[in-house]
């Protein structure tokens, strides 16, 4: 009984997955694709659409021509976007960030919040839970919030752990734990660079297979790998503080405290030591300085040339470095570092062709734009890869 269970929930992930990748399908398509017999894909189907997660549609135009499904004619099976829905949450220097995502992974809700930029964890606890209890009183969504992810901007494990977050003063905060018990369901928490790349990653079905290696680049350097459609994770779940890679001796320290890391070279402290000659700005000054020093490189000033000409040599030699490990398809580069990145994408692309191993295909080096709600958009939809997520069948049920 319990293999035919598990056989049973298995079998109903991967026709929601089907589903959310192909759009629609007919029964006769998901049987096929999952190599069971017409009657069991009917009890499967029958059985998700008494949850309310699938129902019957007009199927998709097909090629003329093409040989047509037999039995139930005109009828195709589709995701129910309503049916349930997943909540992600950014926490930021001074604002908390919500998104609401549902079945088909598109976004339905968004705000945020300006908060403390001392917020301690147990505020945070409390204004997420209420966020939740808000949702529950909105008959669109009440008894529907499947689970929720977080973001925090620092090294986080498996089990939860803030295990650093300097820039809002936390160090190995359990987070999980009390949000759990104040919101009353499944919870999880992510970094924020890892969640946006996977975010990305999971709304374009081209990039679910092979590998992509996202850097995104402000006041720090956050990065994360997604291969096959996964966020890599490593042994504690820490995996991805590409900013933190060594690539030098020495420099200036690093928020980690160490010297050489890929952050203090190629962020926006880096840059404002480089064209400034110092990093103690007001917070609005480092929002302004990328787009500054492009000006000002596109005006030809050679402080600003020689400035953009160092952190391109710097980040160039990362690059090479990740294509090296990870033999990546395509990298993405974005955030606040964006005016400049655009002055030297294409130097990248030569350099990194030109600097991995003689033989290996050369990524393809793409800038991505960091919308507001990336990182919350990103959570929900790890959040939502769970209810999709066929290998998660023996430890989900087990919890």
């Amino acid at each position: 009984m319990a293999d035919q269970t598990l056989a049973k929930e298995i079998n109903e992930r991967q026709i929601l997955r089907f589903l959310r990748l192909g759009g629609s399908a007919s029964r006769a398509d998901i049987a096929r694709h999952l190599e069971v017999t017409p009657a069991s894909v009917t009890r499967l189907v029958n059985g998700l659409a008494l949850r309310g997660l699938v129902r019957e549609v007009q199927p998709e135009e097909k090629t003329p021509g093409a040989a047509r499904d037999a039995g139930r004619p005109g009828v195709a099976l589709a995701l129910n976007p309503s049916a349930i829905y997943f909540l992600g949450v950014e926490i930021g220097v001074g604002i908390l960030r919500y998104a609401l995502i549902d079945l088909t992974a598109n976004s339905v809700a968004t705000s945020d919040v300006h908060v403390s930029r001392t917020i301690t964890p147990e505020e945070v606890v409390d204004a997420i839970a209420a966020h939740v209890a808000m949702l529950e009183r909105d008959l669109r969504y009440a008894g529907r919030v499947q689970s929720v992810g977080v973001t925090v901007p620092g090294v986080v494990n498996l089990e939860g752990f803030v295990i650093n977050l300097p820039i809002l003063g936390w160090k190995e905060v359990d987070l999980l734990t009390p949000l759990q018990a104040a919101v009353g369901r499944p919870c999880f928490v992510e970094n924020d660079a890892g969640a946006a790349a996977f975010g990305s990653v999971y709304t374009m079905p081209e990039l679910q297979a092979g590998c992509s290696v996202f850097l995104v680049i402000g006041r720090g350097c956050g990065g994360a790998a997604v291969m096959n459609g996964r966020l890599l994770r490593g042994a504690s779940g820490a995996t991805g503080e590409l900013g933190h890679m060594r690539i030098a001796r020495d420099g200036a320290v690093c928020s980690c405290g160490h010297r050489g890391c890929l952050e203090s070279h190629v962020g926006l402290d880096a840059l404002a030591r480089s064209y400034l000659g110092t990093d103690s700005l007001e917070e609005a000054q480092f929002d302004a300085l990328s787009a500054e020093v492009a000006d000002r490189f596109n005006s030809g000033d050679p402080t600003a040339i020689a400035s953009v000409a160092d952190l391109a040599g710097w980040l160039s030699l990362a690059i090479v470095s990740l294509a090296n490990i990870f033999n990546p398809s395509t990298v993405f580069l974005g955030g606040a570092l964006g005016p400049v990145l655009s002055l030297i994408i294409e130097g990248l692309r030569r350099d990194v062709a030109a600097g991995i191993v003689p033989g290996l295909p050369a990524p393809e080096v793409r800038l991505f734009s960091l919308e507001p709600y990336e990182c919350a958009i990103g959570v929900a939809a790890i959040a939502h890869q769970r209810c999709f997520d066929s290998s998660r069948v023996d430890k989900d049920m087990a919890g």
